[in-house]
């Protein structure tokens, strides 16, 4: 998985309910693009909007299972975000090593706030890991790290406690939902939501 600069994705937790829903009451579909537009499943104002969502939506609904798109309508919201925050650690690699290499290892070493200067020392260590990631703007890279706050705060794993202070929470993950993530390539992946 490469890195990409994510700075004009969103969490789209409505969008991908909307997407997920349409298509399992829709399994024949043959142009799925052309639907979405049609129907405005996406809910977009223009269509470089569209396009915009539709790739973001699209990578993602391709690394949920039936099974896991079914759960993220029918449960409750909070099981919905988590699933979302998966199909986004299967496609963001930026993200999944922020959960891996700063949530989980702060929470298993009892230290249960983030900050600022966290992020920061993130972001600077894996500029010098990566060209791709070194070839970012600065703003560039401040953008990424405010995707990488909302997708963590809107997911639940991060509860905002004051200006640049932050704690980490522990969403309830079915077990049911657990196994069907663990049934791809992606043991890994879970292992860092669950830390």
């Amino acid at each position: 998985m490469k890195y990409r600069a994510i700075t004009s994705e969103n969490f789209y937790f409505i969008e991908m309910k909307k997407a997920c829903k349409f298509l399992l009451k829709n399994k024949d579909i043959e142009n799925i693009r052309e639907e979405f537009w049609e129907r405005d499943i996406l809910d977009v104002t223009s269509p470089s909007n569209f396009q915009k969502k539709y790739s973001t939506i699209s990578r993602r609904l391709k690394t949920l299972s039936e099974n896991l798109r079914g759960q993220l309508i029918e449960n409750d919201s909070q099981t919905g975000k988590v699933i979302n925050l998966y199909s986004i650690l299967c496609s963001e690699r930026i993200v999944l090593e922020f959960m891996d290499e700063v949530i989980k290892e702060k929470y298993e070493t009892f230290e249960y706030y983030i900050y600022q200067k966290d992020f920061n020392i993130f972001m600077n260590s894996k500029v010098e890991q990566s060209d791709i990631i070194a070839n970012w703007t600065e703003i560039t890279r401040k953008k990424i790290i405010v995707k990488l706050k909302n997708f963590l705060l809107e997911s639940g794993y991060l509860v905002k406690i004051e200006e640049n202070q932050y704690k980490i929470s522990r969403p309830i993950i079915l077990p049911e939902i657990i196994e069907e993530m663990k049934k791809g390539e992606n043991k890994q992946l879970v292992k860092a939501m669950l830390y």
